[in-house]
């Protein structure tokens, strides 16, 4: 059971930025397979690298700018819009 604590732990991305990375990684890879050849190998690779990111919820370098003392950029509601014309 403390396996199960400790990976829990580790996992540093919200969900939103989850399901965000899952998405983009896989419209990565769709690209890179129209593409072809050596470019898209590498936006296969990068969308791999998007959909492990996504679906294990561990980012590392977040985790290194955490570490650092920095705070990582997180998604933030914005404020409502205020009118131009009043």
């Amino acid at each position: 059971m403390p396996d199960h604590d400790q990976h829990r732990s580790a996992i540093n991305l919200a969900p939103m930025e989850r399901v965000i990375s899952i998405a983009g990684g896989a419209l990565l890879i769709r690209k890179g397979l129209a593409i072809g050849g050596v470019f898209g190998l590498t936006d296969i690779a990068a969308g791999a690298l998007g959909i492990f990111r996504g679906v294990t919820g561990i980012c590392p370098a977040k985790r290194r700018m955490a570490a650092r003392g920095k705070k990582a950029a997180t998604l933030k509601r914005l404020p409502p819009p205020r009118r131009l014309l009043d």
